[in-house]
């Protein structure tokens, strides 16, 4: 990702990149007990649940690290003359970082979907997984689509149980998805950017007070 697409306010480099982090350190609690839940259920849908959350994890934590990496070198090194070297080697560690980032959510998404399809369902559409570089934006859009049958169906499962459990999943995918799709607007105004991030985490904490509810 180029940093010139979005717009950062200059207090918040390197504070998104411990977000990525810390949702991907939430998100491997919440795989956890997604397959303690498996483990107890033997349900499919819970082990794509568990699937999804492992690797969209891995996809934040990898995003989380280049995006550290190239930040520290931002403030070390600056952009000075004579560097291009430096800054060859850092743009390429940050766009592989996004690169592997967009690839595996994409397929975390597409396959947290086909955990909520029905199993008939299931025998007939296959698990999607894209292998291709997409632009910044288009991942979004994307990402946003492929979620919002997640987030329906978390709606229609609230709408029917109208409990807390079901009203903290409905919650946690509606704000990622929200981070997605305020992350479209980021050019628009650096307020979005930290709006974006700020959903994002508290999505994963949502489906993290949810699994450890159910595991009590």
């Amino acid at each position: 990702m180029n940093m010139a697409d979005v717009l950062i306010p200059f207090r918040f480099y390197g504070v998104d990149s411990i977000f990525y982090i810390i949702s991907a350190l939430i998100g491997f609690f919440v795989s956890y007990y997604a397959y303690k839940l498996y483990d107890v259920t033997g349900k499919k849908s819970h082990f794509y649940f568990y699937l999804s959350f492992i690797l969209l994890s891995m996809g934040l934590l990898t995003v989380g690290l280049s995006s550290a990496y190239t930040y520290i070198n931002f403030f070390e090194h600056g952009r000075p003359s004579g560097q291009d070297t430096i800054i060859d080697t850092v743009a390429f560690v940050d766009d592989f970082g996004y690169w592997i980032y967009y690839i595996i959510s994409l397929a975390a998404y597409a396959m947290l979907a086909f955990s909520y399809m029905p199993d008939k369902a299931r025998k007939l559409v296959p698990i999607m997984i894209p292998f291709w570089y997409t632009g910044f934006p288009y991942f979004n859009i994307l990402s946003f689509f492929l979620l919002s049958y997640t987030i329906f169906r978390s709606i229609l499962n609230y709408a029917s149980r109208k409990n807390l459990n079901s009203l903290l999943v409905m919650a946690a995918f509606s704000l990622i998805g929200l981070y997605h799709l305020l992350l479209f607007f980021t050019s628009f105004s650096k307020v979005v950017y930290v709006a974006a991030h700020l959903s994002l985490i508290l999505g994963f904490l949502s489906l993290l007070t949810m699994l450890t509810r159910l595991k009590k």
